[in-house]
């Protein structure tokens, strides 16, 4: 595996059990990737050392040549890198039970606490200083460096290395192929088939606009559904790639009051707004949501690092081609062929009556100069009184964490629609408490 024709891809996290292998069997399953230097860094060198083991496997069972390497030098690996993925945690698992079991305290029991709310207001906190650094580091070293981040909250952390650096930077989510998923499910047909039409943030996007082989797709929709609930057409919940299972009543019960389909995780979809996660655990039964414990995590973790060792050992086979873009981004870069899909951008007008340099989460156009966002016009007005709120907060939180401003961390918290129920001084007690818990 020496041959280095292709980019060097730098993976920043390159220890992570559950992006590492899919991320790797993606690049390998593309011809146009052949021949890339690849490296893994990462604190974790042991996995690290796993994740490699399972690539080169990937490679040898693809009969493919590449070069895998693991280090834990910044500098060793942005020198010179063409594309550099980050998929990290700062803090990892014991930082996230204090965002998850605090928040329970003050009468808020989140699904997941990774994007918005108390565990996404101290995610951002403890993460935006790491990324900043990284930033600054890879523009040192690799000034044309393309920064494709997985980390959430994906708002505020790509954000963060924009208002850090120049580099080409962009979000990436596969929550919207979710919606994609269950569109193609209830009409029986492919995603090719689909025209959708969408704008939001991360994980709080709406469809504003949909056909279905060219014909109007909300009216097909109520059609379709003929007074049933989404989980009674699609006859069940989903569970996504990474393991995390979600019904559908919350996105279905929005449907029916608003008339337009938003994020089909209920799990995330239901931190964004006031009522469904607080003040008691009871309120989640309603709409069968499901909370992700740390415990849970830990498990996944241990079930994800038994498969890249059995990919390691040829055991099991590598990964089939996932719908993640991080891949088609790099090779439409690399070829300068043109590519739209989802991305995570500053709003320059994409979306017109949100606020201005939020990111938010619209289709974009992908080529060798990097991401132009898709212009899709307002939202709804009812949408946006919605959305609105969590751009402001994320802007705010950013800038707290950029400057290193305590008041205005506590005041972006107060600001979050989830702690609605709470007074000020509540929220603020809640805010020094994560802060103390998680200063390490």
């Amino acid at each position: 595996m020496t041959t280095t024709n292709g980019p060097k891809i730098v993976m920043v996290g390159g220890g992570s059990y559950g992006w590492g292998p899919k991320l790797l069997s993606d690049i390998m399953q593309t011809p146009e990737m052949e021949g890339s230097e690849i490296v893994l860094l990462d604190r974790n060198l042991e996995a690290a050392r796993e994740i490699c083991a399972a690539g080169k496997a990937i490679a040898a069972a693809l009969r493919k040549e590449y070069k895998i390497r693991v280090t834990r030098s910044e500098t060793s690996a942005f020198r010179d890198a063409d594309f550099v993925i980050i998929t990290i945690t700062t803090g990892g698992f014991e930082m996230m039970a204090h965002d998850l079991s605090i928040p329970e305290k003050y009468g808020i029991f989140q699904t997941v606490g990774d994007t918005v709310g108390p565990g996404g207001w101290s995610r951002t906190l403890r993460n935006v200083p790491v990324f900043v650094g990284l930033a600054r580091k890879i523009e040192k070293y690799a000034r044309r460096a393309v920064v494709l981040n997985y980390t959430n909250p994906m708002a505020s952390l790509t954000g963060a290395i924009i208002e850090a650096s120049s580099l080409r930077t962009v979000g990436l989510c596969h929550g919207v192929f979710s919606n994609y998923y269950v569109l193609e499910k209830l009409f029986g047909v492919r995603e090719e088939d689909l025209a959708v039409k969408f704008g939001g943030v991360n994980h709080f996007f709406w469809i504003t606009d949909f056909a279905v082989k060219g014909m109007p797709g909300y009216p097909l929709l109520w059609k379709r559904l003929e007074g049933r609930t989404l989980d009674e057409g699609l006859r069940e919940g989903e569970t996504d790639e990474h393991g995390f299972h979600s019904h559908h009543a919350l996105c279905g019960e929005l449907y029916r009051e608003y008339g337009y389909l938003t994020y089909v995780g209920d799990r995330h979809t239901c931190e964004f707004l006031p009522g469904y996660v607080t003040p008691t655990a009871s309120r989640l039964k309603r709409f069968k949501l499901v909370r992700t414990t740390v415990k849970q995590r830990y498990e996944m973790r241990k079930a994800a690092r038994k498969r890249t060792l059995d990919i390691a050992t040829g055991k099991l086979p590598p990964f089939k081609r996932s719908r993640e873009t991080a891949v088609d981004i790099m090779k439409a870069i690399v070829l300068n062929k043109p590519f739209v899909d989802v991305v995570n951008l500053p709003n320059t007008g994409q979306i017109d009556n949100l606020p201005r340099l939020a990111v938010v989460e619209t289709l974009g156009l992908v080529d060798r100069l990097g991401f132009r966002a898709i212009t899709i016009g307002s939202l709804p007005d009812i949408i946006e009184q919605m959305v609105a709120p969590h751009c402001k907060v994320q802007q705010m939180t950013l800038e707290a964490a950029l400057t290193g401003n305590k008041k205005m961390a506590l005041e972006s918290l107060m600001m979050d629609p989830i702690c609605s129920h709470l007074s000020p001084s509540q929220v603020r007690s809640m805010g020094r408490d994560l802060m103390e818990a998680t200063k390490e």
